[in-house]
């Protein structure tokens, strides 16, 4: 059964985002496109092959055409943007308990701070393979987006379970 015909039968959304999810909503699509309008300003100046992939170091071990990095600003734009589009329907998530309706609104809640929180670690993931392409040594912000992204699901989850019960 997929989330979408679950929505029907889950108590319908009451309460509205606080200020400091909306705000940090805001923040990671504006940086994604932040983010995106600085790689394509750099565009015209990168070399016409540019690192791809990197080692665990942060050392170039693969190399591309330049034109790879607009694939990659393209899909993390669009990313970032079905993260905070798909974090204001929390109803429609699939959750490791039951929703009730008197825990769906608390459920609700945690649920779309998880994706906002997925979404700022996608940003800074975002942010850092940027850096290190056009800039090199972006390693650091690229391993923080992974922490952040492990970090927002796991406490997410466990915060799920403890509004489920």
């Amino acid at each position: 059964m997929n989330s979408r015909s679950l929505a029907p039968s889950r108590p319908a959304r009451s309460g509205t985002t606080g200020p400091i999810t909306r705000g940090l909503r805001w923040l990671g699509v504006l940086a994604a496109g932040g983010i995106t309008a600085w790689i394509i300003v750099r565009y015209p100046s990168l070399p016409d092959t540019v690192a791809t992939h990197f080692t665990v170091s942060g050392q170039a071990d693969d190399w591309g055409p330049k034109w790879s990095i607009l694939v990659l600003a393209g899909v993390m734009l669009l990313l970032s943007l079905a993260l905070a589009a798909l974090s204001v329907r929390p109803r429609l998530f699939n959750y490791p308990v039951a929703v009730t309706a008197s825990n769906a609104q608390a459920i609700y809640r945690e649920g779309e701070r998880m994706m906002v929180g997925t979404l700022l670690g996608v940003v800074l993931l975002y942010l850092g393979i940027a850096w290190s392409v056009v800039l090199t040594g972006g390693t650091a912000l690229t391993v923080s987006g992974i922490v952040l992204m492990l970090a927002a699901t796991i406490i997410g989850i466990v915060r799920l379970v403890r509004v489920g019960r």
